[in-house]
């Protein structure tokens, strides 16, 4: 069984924003595209996270295909050396029709309510498409908890390294039904970066209704060509197109950010199709499909990775350009330097730094609360310890706690010297 690297950290006592549990039910055209290099990183290694969009388990129509499902199944159990975690989008596909909707929902509460569901009813279709092969699934799902509380975020690694060691497959999704931001921007692709870094992933592998990322769209353009490899995900950008759906909220843009996440965790993504069983099989042998995105050379460490995973920060601190040029150099940030705080945060959350035109340069865990940022913003050493005494500090964020955005593109700026 492989040796893995968990991100070191204390388990929570309490709650830990992750349900999860283990069931075992009872009684396309696209060739894989050979690259010349045959140890490509990421693609000869034995751990993976396979994320299926609503489209590709639907079969393009609003219902789920069972035979979708437990084509995925035969795959995985055709290589036990594999380690697979699937991501899986559906739930709203699998519930919507017991809710009595004609078709599938547009308002929020509505898909909401889809999701609620058809979650069971999708957990039941794996279970059953992976008893059909002997194997064992368990149901993950994530909130947005488990990813900025750095104590859930380590138990949620060590609970799902758990049931790798014990050959389960972990079925992972979003809860829809309480997570709105997510429901509506479709971050099953992002959840499938997280989930590649929480597991410490070879590779991620976002498949999808299309054999990967082409020079334009090839339903309207007949030169269109598969894109077989990338640097990174930004510079597949420019190809991206529309396309419309009615159970799906994703799309290639999100792929491609998603892509770009987990290339700052040092773990390359293949954008391929799902749709081919051949194509397939292929990733989760470990052989080239579809598009390769590359990962970053530097690759950030667990506390990067898990400040970098960050959405929807609540707090933010607005810093002169002084301070901006010391956080480049690695320097801590003075209170001296903040010249306004922005949202509410308690000390140890993750907050945002940013200049005076909006611009975010770092993020980092911050030592003070709002208010005491507020209170000492823009003094000198010596005055913040009069305001607050001598127990509390006068670093407002460490450099060993702190990532700076130029950190994040950095993959990219070695490529360009190059």
């Amino acid at each position: 069984m492989r040796s893995t690297r968990w991100l070191a950290g204390p388990l929570s006592a309490g709650p830990i924003g992750m349900m999860l549990y283990a069931t075992r039910m009872h009684n396309s055209s696209t060739q894989a595209i050979e690259l010349k290099d045959p140890q490509t990183p990421g693609l000869s290694e034995r751990r993976v996270v396979l994320k299926f969009g609503s489209r590709l388990l639907t079969g393009n129509t609003t219902t789920l295909d069972p035979e979708r499902l437990l084509s995925v199944a035969r795959a995985v159990a055709a290589q036990p050396t594999t380690e697979v975690v699937i991501v899986s989008s559906g739930a709203i596909a699998a519930g919507w029709r017991a809710l009595g909707h004609a078709h599938p929902p547009k308002r929020i509460r509505d898909r909401q309510a889809a999701a609620a569901v058809g979650q069971g009813r999708l957990m039941s279709m794996w279970g059953a498409a992976f008893e059909e092969v002997g194997l064992v699934v368990a149901q993950v799902l994530l909130t947005n908890d488990c990813l900025t509380d750095r104590r859930r975020y380590v138990a949620a690694s060590q609970a799902l390294g758990a049931l790798l060691e014990a050959g389960v497959v972990p079925i992972v999704n979003e809860n829809d039904t309480v997570s709105v931001d997510e429901i509506v921007v479709g971050d099953n692709d992002n959840l499938a970066a997280m989930t590649a870094a929480l597991v410490d992933a070879d590779l991620l592998a976002l498949l999808t209704d299309v054999p990967g990322v082409f020079t334009g769209d090839p339903s309207r353009d007949p030169t269109a060509r598969l894109i077989e490899q990338a640097e990174s995900a930004d510079e597949l950008r420019r190809y991206c197109y529309a396309k419309k759906a009615g159970v799906s909220t994703g799309g290639m843009i999100t792929k491609l950010e998603a892509a770009e996440r987990a290339g700052h965790f040092g773990i390359p993504t293949v954008i391929a199709s799902g749709m081919d069983d051949a194509v397939l099989a292929s990733i989760v042998r470990g052989e080239p499909a579809g598009t390769l995105i590359s990962a970053q050379k530097r690759p950030l460490d667990a506390v990067e990775q898990w400040m970098a995973a960050q959405r929807g920060l609540t707090g933010a601190l607005v810093v002169d350009e002084g301070a901006v040029k010391a956080i480049k150099r690695k320097a801590s940030l003075l209170p001296r330097g903040v010249v306004r705080v922005e949202g509410r945060f308690r000390r140890g959350d993750v907050v945002s730094v940013i200049d005076l035109e909006g611009r975010e340069h770092a993020r980092g865990i911050v030592r003070f609360d709002d208010r005491d940022v507020e209170r000492i913003r823009g003094l000198h050493t010596l005055e913040v310890r009069e305001v607050l005494g001598d127990g509390l500090g006068h670093v407002v964020m460490r450099p060993d706690r702190m990532v700076l955005i130029s950190e994040l593109e950095a993959g990219e700026d070695l490529e360009e010297e190059k």
